[in-house]
């Protein structure tokens, strides 16, 4: 599929109205009516666990997570200093090197994650891949190019999942095989900061997965594919409560922009994709790997990145004005420091003539016209409530990187997560990030749950019709708009 690239223009934010993640609460309450079977070793993936003895180095560096770290808290994703975390992106296919001008260009369209798909083959090996793989280590040298994508990725500010995919046609990765590509690839990235963890296929051991890759990186959350609940023909990948989408249907403007509204509605991040009708289902081999998709217009919005407290509602209007209202109160039950700023993304292409913005519980942080806007509660507000509106002016400024970092509070907050100077280094690397991407391409997008780690995964046991009676009419709405 061709995609439809992003215009600068508000007009797409008028198919849409200020939605709220007032559903989520309702999943969750369909979620603990299924009977959960207790798995040994089961719990929250992507907190630490010790398993060496206490007081050794190896167990105070698996408490202490990498820098930029993305995990799971309840149904929410949370980085480093607490705040819940809505990452926006493409995948990257298996395969597939991404320019500076393609990064520069996502960050343009005020995109903040990617999805790195890694192909495996029997054994849980990665060899190296791509149209013309280098020479290198037969069963591991895979790695070392996700790597070296990864570490591109992140420099530009981008969180980053690794998706393992079947590296040859008609494989289907076995229980043992994703087993041992999970032990390798926590040998491998298991220190590297900025990651929202590793996805698996479909499978019917996720939990056992789990408690394997919990022994070997305590740090990184599993997330498991599965149908979409609210809407079987789309995918996503949950862990608990919590995940993100990662199939797109059938790719259509309509499909595709009801999923992100979806996305919105149900506080899920998401990385878009073509629909797999039509192209490999592996991307190792001469003539099969292919280039990121373009992100149609319909995704290409304004979110919050990254909320110092817990999300009630955001949405756009058909004025295209946004709105955003968060409680200042943790997910994770506690407190944020003074000046952990919540991170609002504000593509040029949803604000052509700039924006302006009003704020009732908390200041502004950011430079007028900054494409990441930045908001400080103020001192003792429960509540902020945000308002981006159309301006006359120029259009906002892609950011060199992506996201939160652009908020000083939020990323000196990361530097003090227990990171020390090298949090500090990682996050100023890449500030001079290249660019030829940009608006010239538009010539051419409280603590974890004490639940069973893949708590969504069992959300079809509800059955169609209960999923079609309540989750069915949402989804209609929203395709509707």
């Amino acid at each position: 599929m061709t995609g439809f690239l992003p215009r600068r223009s508000s007009r797409r934010a008028g198919r849409r109205t200020g939605r709220s993640v007032a559903a989520v609460p309702l999943l969750a309450l369909l979620l603990l009516a299924v009977p959960i079977i207790p798995a040994g070793g089961a719990g929250p993936v992507g907190r630490a666990e010790a398993t060496s003895a206490p007081g050794t180095a190896q167990a105070a560096a698996a408490a202490q997570p990498p820098a930029g770290t993305v995990s799971r808290t309840g149904s929410f994703l949370t980085d480093t200093a607490g705040r819940v975390v809505l990452p926006r992106g493409v995948t990257v296919p298996a395969g597939t090197v991404p320019t500076a001008a393609d990064m520069a260009r996502w960050i343009d369209y005020g995109f903040t994650g990617s999805r790195l798909e890694v192909p495996m083959t029997a054994g849980g090996r990665f060899p190296p891949n791509g149209e013309r793989p280098p020479a290198g280590d037969p069963e591991q040298g895979g790695l070392e190019q996700a790597g070296a994508v990864v570490r591109d990725l992140t420099d530009h500010g981008l969180f980053v999942v690794i998706g393992i995919v079947p590296g040859s046609a008609g494989y289907t990765p076995s229980t043992s095989d994703l087993a041992a590509g999970l032990r390798r690839l926590a040998g491998r990235f298991g220190a590297v900061g900025g990651l929202i963890g590793f996805e698996v296929p479909a499978s019917t051991a996720a939990e056992d997965l789990a408690a394997t890759l919990r022994s070997s990186d305590p740090n990184h959350t599993l997330w498991v594919a599965q149908a979409a609940p609210f809407d079987p023909a789309a995918r996503v990948a949950a862990n608990g409560a919590a995940g993100y989408i990662t199939g797109w249907a059938d790719g259509s403007r309509a499909r595709v922009g009801a999923l992100a509204d979806a996305g919105d509605v149900f506080n899920l991040g998401w990385f878009y994709d073509e629909p797999v009708t039509g192209r490999p289902g592996t991307g190792i081999g001469a003539g099969q790997v292919r280039a990121a998709a373009t992100p149609p217009a319909e995704v290409v919005r304004p979110y919050p990145a990254a909320v110092a407290g817990v999300p009630e509602s955001y949405g756009s209007d058909a004025s295209g004005v946004f709105r955003l209202t968060y409680r200042t109160s943790s997910a994770m039950r506690g407190a944020f420091p003074a000046g952990t700023a919540t991170a609002i993304v504000v593509p040029g292409w949803s604000y052509s003539s700039g924006y302006q913005v009003r704020v009732t519980g908390g200041q502004v942080t950011s430079a007028p016209g900054a494409g990441v806007l930045c908001v400080v509660a103020s001192a003792g507000a429960a509540e902020v409530s945000v308002e981006v509106a159309p301006a006359t002016g120029a259009a906002p400024v892609a950011p060199a990187r992506a996201g939160a970092v652009n908020c000083s509070s939020g990323a000196a907050h990361l530097a003090q997560a227990g990171q020390g100077p090298q949090a500090a280094d990682d996050a100023a690397a890449g500030e001079a990030a290249a660019g030829g991407g940009g608006r010239a391409g538009a010539a051419t997008g409280g603590g974890d749950d004490a639940d069973s780690p893949l708590l969504l995964l069992v959300l079809p046991l509800l059955g169609a019709a209960l999923t079609a009676a309540v989750l069915g009419p949402l989804f209609l709405r929203l395709r509707r708009r």
